[in-house]
Parts: C-alpha cells; structure tokens; sequence
C-alpha cells in the first residue's frame, strides 16, 4: 500500500472509531447519574438546583392527584426533614402509591415545583424476604 492510503485509513478508524465512542459516552452518562435524596437537594447549591438531576424519597401520603385527560401527576415527595412538590407528565408505574420510594428525573421550576420527566419505582416484592 501507499504511504497516502494508510493515512486516509488511519484517520477513517480514528474518525469513526472516536464518534461512535463519543455516542456510546453520551447514551450510558445518565445511566451513570447520581441521585440526591430530597434534603441533599434542599441543603444544595444554586447550582445543584438549577441542573437535571435525580431525586429519591417517599411519596407523601394524602399528597397525589392524578389528571388523566393530561396524563399528570402531581404529589410530594419527602425526606427525612423535607419535602419537594413533584409535578410528572407520562405514564405512572403500575407499582406507584403512596409511602413508596420513587426516583424522579428532571428539573426544579422558578415556582418551586419539580417538573420530573422520568418517574421510577421500587418494586418492593424484589426486594423482601420470601417467607414460606
């Protein structure tokens, strides 16, 4: 081979090569995301909270309302010392009520609300201990 075509062919894998490490970097980093719980969040900074990010806590009981013709979701999620109103457009988990912990993605509004794009659920059953 010539000289030239080795180059051409090393810097097409490096090109490719580096775009589709690029991509897999992208798609697993929110895989990779750490998640506050709700009094992490409300001690954090500025900057914590005008970022996306994960929540965890319960869902406080008394708290959800449900709007169907817009598929909302609105309730409270809680700490130990805290609480944060979660609003949530989309499907709801099966497993989802009251006194559960959920994980919620997203961001926190200038109203104070936080507007969740992703909502998970612990399906408690996978986690208890079979009694026979």
């Amino acid at each position: 081979m010539k000289a030239k075509t080795v180059i051409k062919l090393v810097i097409g894998i490096v090109v490719i090569g580096g775009g589709i490490g690029y991509f897999m970097y992208q798609a697993m980093q929110s895989s990779w995301s750490y998640y506050y719980s709700v009094d992490e969040f409300a001690t954090g900074s500025e900057s914590v909270k005008n970022s996306s990010l994960r929540l965890a806590g319960k869902v406080k009981a008394g708290t959800v309302s449900r709007d169907m013709s817009k598929m909302e979701l609105v309730f409270v999620l809680e700490g130990i010392n805290n609480e944060l109103p979660v609003k949530y457009t989309g499907v709801v988990p099966d497993n989802f009520a009251e006194r559960i912990e959920v994980v919620v993605e997203g961001r926190l509004e200038t109203s104070g609300t936080f507007n969740a794009e992703m909502l998970m659920t612990r399906c408690e059953s996978k986690y208890k201990a079979k009694v026979n």
